[in-house]
Formats: C-alpha cells, sequence, structure tokens
C-alpha cells in the first residue's frame, strides 16, 4: 500500500473557485497528440525493421496543419530510399542521441501511406551503441504524457503527495529550468517539478488553480513543505494517471525509458 503523505484540501480552497479543472487542450500539440489523426496511423502489423545510411535529413511538416517535424532519408542496402519520420522538432533536437548524415543505422517503425505517399513513423532508431527511442512498445509517442496509463507499477515505496494546484511554476534558470507547480497540501505547500520546460509546454494539459491533484513520487525522496523540489513520476487526476518518469525515476523525456 502506498504511503499517503497529504490529505486532500477541500475547505477555503473551493470557495470562489467552483469545479475545479484539469484542462486538456489539444491545439498544444499542434497535430502530434498520441490520438491525433497522424499518430492513429501508427499499426503494429505493418511495423518493419531495416538498415540503411541516412543520406538526407529535412524539417517539414508531415501534414498540413502540423507543426515541423524531423525526417530522414535512409537508403537501403537494396539501393531504395525510404522517409522516416521521427517526430516534432521539439522533442528530437532535445534527445541526447543525435543523427547525421551518413550515420548507418538501424530504424524500427510502421510503414503506412501519408496523404498518398509511402512514409515510416518511427519507432527507434539505433546508431552505433545509441538509440533514438521515440515510441512506446505500443506506438505511443513518448513526447505525450496525455495517453492512457491504465495501471501503475508495483511500488511501496511510492509516496502520495495529495492536495490542491496553488499556482503553475517554473524552477531554475537557462537550460536547466524546468516547469512545475505548487502544491497546497494539508502539511504546507509543496514545491512539484513537472520536467524541463521544453518538455512540459507543449503538453496538452494544464492544471488551473484549485484542481485537485494526487503526485506520486520516488521513496528514495525526503518529502517536506521545507521548499525542496519534489519529482513527480506520475500525476493522478479524476480518473486520468500521466507518467512524467518512470518508477527509477527517469523521465519520459529521455530516449524512451522503460518503466
Amino acid at each position: 500500500m502506498r504511503k499517503t503523505l497529504a490529505t486532500l484540501i477541500l475547505a477555503n480552497l473551493t470557495i470562489g473557485i467552483g469545479v475545479t479543472q484539469t484542462v486538456v487542450v489539444d491545439s498544444r500539440m499542434h497535430g502530434y497528440a498520441y490520438n491525433s489523426p497522424y499518430n492513429r496511423l501508427y499499426n503494429l502489423r505493418s511495423q518493419i525493421t531495416f538498415d540503411g545510411r541516412i543520406t538526407g535529413i529535412q524539417r517539414v511538416e508531415p501534414r498540413n496543419g502540423m507543426s515541423e517535424g524531423v525526417t530522414i532519408l535512409v537508403k537501403a542496402p537494396n539501393g531504395g530510399t525510404a522517409v522516416v519520420e521521427l517526430g516534432p522538432t521539439w522533442f528530437v533536437d532535445n534527445q541526447k542521441t543525435k543523427l547525421n548524415l551518413k550515420d548507418q543505422v538501424q530504424v524500427t517503425g510502421s510503414k503506412i501511406m501519408v496523404d498518398g505517399r509511402g512514409v515510416i513513423l518511427a519507432k527507434l532508431v539505433k546508431v552505433g551503441h545509441s538509440v533514438l527511442a521515440l515510441r512506446r512498445p505500443e506506438g505511443y509517442p513518448y513526447w505525450d504524457i496525455a495517453q492512457p496509463v491504465t495501471q501503475l507499477p508495483p511500488d511501496p515505496n511510492v509516496i502520495e503527495i495529495t492536495g490542491a494546484v496553488d499556482r503553475m511554476t517554473t524552477f531554475g534558470t537557462g537550460p536547466n529550468i524546468a516547469s512545475g507547480l505548487v502544491l497546497r497540501t494539508a502539511n504546507g505547500l509543496v514545491n512539484i517539478d513537472l520536467g524541463p520546460t521544453w518538455f512540459y509546454e507543449p503538453q496538452a494539459i494544464m492544471f488551473n488553480p484549485g484542481a485537485r491533484l494526487t503526485i506520486l513520487t520516488g521513496g528514495t525522496y525526503s518529502v517536506s513543505p521545507t521548499g525542496r523540489i519534489v519529482p513527480a513520476y506520475w500525476i493522478r487526476s479524476g480518473d486520468n494517471i500521466y507518467q512524467i518518469r518512470t518508477s527509477s525515476g527517469r523521465g519520459v523525456w529521455e530516449n524512451g525509458p522503460t518503466p
């Protein structure tokens, strides 16, 4: 059974606020949401794996109305060239694994038709000993935390922090800036780290002041209202669960971590 740090605050938070909300704004993903028409094209039955050499790197809109994404051209040993779409630029550019012209790669992805042209939606790309992981085993993209999580992994050390959103905020400066929120709990205010700003800001999920949340974090962290910044592993909002980090504390933005 998970340990409960604080009970939900109801008094004086709902007065004047009305029904608290977690707002999902699909437009923030600009066509890249996990359940968008584009991502629904990913089909495990058409998944293939092949080797080749990168002969081109493009930054284009995969479909009209979408934001810019990264596409690579991969020439296979048989002479054919595959168009491989990786994902939104803001996600691909922030991955540790980088792809360059002339790299020898192994691509795994779904071969589909998009607007009458054959493309491959990449799940992962291996280059040397590194892996650029873009989608989960079932095909959902790593860049969207709004995808369904039906069950949390069993972990007796996970700590639950329950309360209501006081405000959204940021922590740090420069390249290390992180998005976060301040949670009002029975034990006071607790700072919650939601991940790098470059990753969280495009997400389609916003927590309004007063929204009731349960934050699950790793048991190795000493949680107390002393100003310490607590990393969110999962967020429970009503019936929805959003994964921010794995049970080991690794961010879902870090080259496709495993649970």
